[in-house]
Order: structure tokens, then C-alpha cells, then sequence
């Protein structure tokens, strides 16, 4: 069963998300895209595959269109990392203790800007790898003053966190990384982050891994590709549970 969580900021803001099963099991955050959102299919359905692998999950998201949730043309990445910091001191309060992190995306340097460290390892999802020029596509707008980012559909992009995709250097805050990390991809470059994933993963230090999943794209969507993601996830995984857990899954 899944229970609503809504989860207090020091600013004054309020995160929004989803547990599903107890905080005394390893529980793994997930933290999802650019334009994204806890519901989309991708994290939906892994939060059900993580719970019949043994683990809870709580999905939240970074921003939304709830009462006092924020909103996207109002954040930079630092913003996200005080978020994903919020949420990891609140699970811990609660009891947890074998925490774990997934990043979809722009999900994963949303990660690399969190200060807290109560985690065992995380999984990038086909994670994004700054500078990128992604957000820096479309007219500047005023009102309020950001970029337009075109998926189809045209989303307010915050003209600060627009130029924090171009300022941010991965690579650098990859060095510095202290925690296991698998950087799991897609083997394409036009709809994947396949390229990136590479170099990122030859800066960082050990425990790390690079897994491929073959013939699918950034979002996982082609038959039987989520599948494989959630099942590496979760080996991964396996392999960074502390205490008595470990004996049990």
C-alpha cells in the first residue's frame, strides 16, 4: 500500500510524495527528470518492482502544482539537492536506515547537489551529464523570466537553473563522489545519454559499475526495457544492504 507523505522544507516550501511499504525496510528514493513527475510509468511501475524485490520506495516530486509545492521556473539544481536533502533527514527521522537513490535524468545531478550522506549507493538512470546546452534552446521569455524548453509541449524553465545547465561541470563533482554508483544507460547517443555515461563513469571513483541496457532509449518505454532497468537496480543494490537485511533478501 502506498501512503501519502507531504514533507516540510526550511523555507517554507512543501515536498510532496508517495510511500509505499515501511521505512524499516531498505528503501530506495527516487528522484525523478527534468519536466517529470512521481506518477510518470517509469518510477510507477519500479516502485511496484522494488517492493516485490523486498524494498520500499518513496517517490516525491521536485515540484508540482500542489500548495506550496514548488515550482520549476523557481528552481536552480542546488534547490533540488536541499529537497533530496529535506527528504533523506525526514526518512531517517522516521526510522530508516538503509536508504538508497535512483536518478532519472536530470534527476541524477539533482543527486550530486544533495549534502547528506545517510545512503548506501545509487543508481543513474541514463543520467544527464553537465554543461549541456538542453535547457538553452528556445526564446528567452519575462514573465516569469526563464527559457522555454519544447517537448512537444513548452515548459518554463527558470532563466537561473537554464544557465545552471550550462555552468555545472559533472565531471568535477563526480571526483569528489564518495558512494558506491551504477550508472546504468542505454546504448544510443541521440536517445540516450550512452556517451556521457562513459565518461562519467571513468572519473569516479570505486565501488562503480557501468550496465548497458541494450536497444532501448532515455525513458526505458520499449518492451520488457524497464524490466531489465529495476532488475540491475536492484542488484546493485542487494550488494550495499547493511546489518541483518542483507540475510533476509
Amino acid at each position: 500500500m502506498e501512503r501519502p507523505i507531504s514533507i516540510n522544507t526550511p523555507d517554507k516550501k512543501r515536498s510532496y510524495g508517495l510511500l509505499r511499504g515501511s521505512v524499516r525496510r531498505p528503501l530506495i528514493v527516487q528522484v525523478h527528470g527534468i519536466a517529470r513527475n512521481l506518477n510518470e510509468a517509469l518510477h510507477y511501475n519500479a516502485a511496484r518492482y522494488f517492493e516485490k524485490h523486498g524494498f520500499s520506495s518513496f517517490r516525491f516530486n521536485l515540484y508540482s502544482w500542489q500548495k506550496r509545492a514548488r515550482r520549476l521556473h523557481e528552481c536552480i539544481f542546488a534547490t533540488h539537492g536541499g529537497d533530496i536533502d529535506t527528504v533523506l533527514r525526514y526518512l531517517e527521522s522516521r526510522g530508516a536506515k538503509n536508504i538508497f537513490l535512483v536518478g532519472h535524468s536530470f534527476g541524477l545531478p539533482s543527486i550530486l547537489h544533495a549534502k547528506r550522506r545517510n545512503f548506501c549507493a545509487v543508481a543513474a538512470w541514463d543520467g544527464s551529464l553537465f554543461p549541456t546546452n538542453h535547457l538553452d534552446i528556445s526564446k528567452r521569455i519575462q514573465k516569469p523570466r526563464g527559457r522555454l524548453l519544447d517537448e512537444g509541449y513548452l515548459i518554463v524553465v527558470g532563466e537561473r537553473m537554464a544557465r545552471d545547465s550550462q555552468r555545472i561541470k559533472s565531471v568535477d563533482l563526480l571526483k569528489k563522489w564518495d558512494k558506491p554508483i551504477s550508472f546504468i544507460t542505454v546504448n544510443d547517443n541521440k536517445n540516450g545519454n550512452w556517451n556521457a555515461a562513459k565518461r562519467m563513469h571513468k572519473v569516479v571513483k570505486e565501488p562503480k559499475e557501468l550496465i548497458v541496457i541494450r536497444d532501448a532509449h532515455h525513458d526505458f518505454t520499449k518492451e520488457g526495457k524497464q524490466e531489465e532497468l529495476y532488475a540491475a537496480t536492484v542488484k546493485w543494490f542487494k550488494q550495499w544492504i547493511q546489518a541483518d537485511w542483507a540475510l533476509v533478501l
